[in-house]
């Protein structure tokens, strides 16, 4: 049963998003709490507070010894880290941050208190651009770390529909690159689990596509759709380009990874489509509106991997 909107917001960096965050579902979803209390307007953080009954109350399958366990969350807390992949100057750069500086809990007080690490505040204070934002009251019901990641990476993605990643890029931030050998097992107890519980308890659903070279599973291409949306038989990108009135940059960009779109400026955008749109004019000036702008799409593309 999907739950109301709850208003209280997670608004974090997509790097962050993206990053390899091997934490339980509990901590999970302490984070997403504690990262819903923070205001937009905040320069930097505070020690902040996650109620166990109200944690208890707002999940599913948690049991009530959380406030025996306080003591060892905080503990586990405190060492966890993220790794963050991210582009600058054309180069790969790798980022590792200790997510809290402080976490405490007094017993008999009910709730534990958490801080984040200075060095996180690019990831989740003043964020204006590329941010993945989302209603923690969708995110606490998920009984799985797998879902709760992949309903973010599709959050993520949401404004343009599709998410394509690579299998390699989805077991690195799923952190489970040593686990389900075989494809078939990890679109089984994975994906198809993800699929299930996203659509049951989420505002959003998925259905996907996965891309072989040989017999081999290369990537995959999650197709997103909103709560209300039917879900159809099997999507195609071949069937968005073919239909009149296509949204030429949602096209261009599915096919991009995040780090480049993350490394790709709107003004940049703006460029490479009014380029493509002038070659379309001049090659087929007569043709209808869908022809021009199926034109414009393969001519934005071209000039692409011209630039790669």
């Amino acid at each position: 049963m999907v739950r109301q909107p709850s208003g209280e917001m997670v608004v974090k960096a997509n790097r962050m998003t993206q990053a390899k965050m091997p934490l339980s579902k509990v901590e999970h979803r302490i984070i997403g709490m504690l990262i819903s209390q923070l205001e937009k307007s905040d320069d930097d953080f505070t020690l902040q507070q996650v109620y166990i009954r109200d944690l208890i109350e707002r999940s599913e399958s948690v049991s009530q010894d959380l406030y025996g366990r306080a003591e060892e969350i905080c503990d586990s807390l405190i060492d966890k880290s993220i790794k963050v992949r991210s582009m600058e100057d054309g180069k790969r750069v790798y980022d590792a941050y200790n997510l809290m500086s402080r976490c405490r809990y007094k017993e008999g007080s009910g709730y534990i208190e958490a801080k984040f690490n200075e060095e996180m505040r690019p990831l989740l204070l003043q964020l204006k651009k590329r941010f993945t934002m989302y209603d923690v009251n969708h995110f606490l019901p998920l009984s799985s770390s797998y879902s709760m990641r992949i309903y973010e990476l599709l959050k993520m993605r949401e404004n343009i529909s599709i998410l394509r990643i690579t299998v390699e890029e989805l077991r690195a931030i799923l952190a489970i690159e040593d686990s389900y050998e075989y494809f078939s097992h990890l679109e089984h107890h994975v994906i198809k689990k993800a699929q299930e519980e996203i659509e049951e308890k989420t505002d959003i659903h998925f259905t996907y596509d996965v891309e072989r070279e040989g017999r081999t599973a290369k990537r995959i291409k999650f197709f997103i759709h909103q709560g209300g949306e039917e879900r159809p038989e099997k999507p195609k990108m071949e069937d968005r380009t073919e239909v009149p009135n296509i949204d030429v940059m949602d096209v261009f960009l599915s096919d991009l990874t995040q780090e480049q779109i993350d490394a790709l400026s709107q003004e940049r955008l703006d460029k490479l489509h009014e380029q493509a749109a002038q070659q379309a004019e001049q090659e087929v000036p007569n043709r209808s509106k869908s022809v021009k702008q199926s034109v414009t799409l393969q001519r934005m593309k071209t000039l692409w991997d011209n630039l790669q």
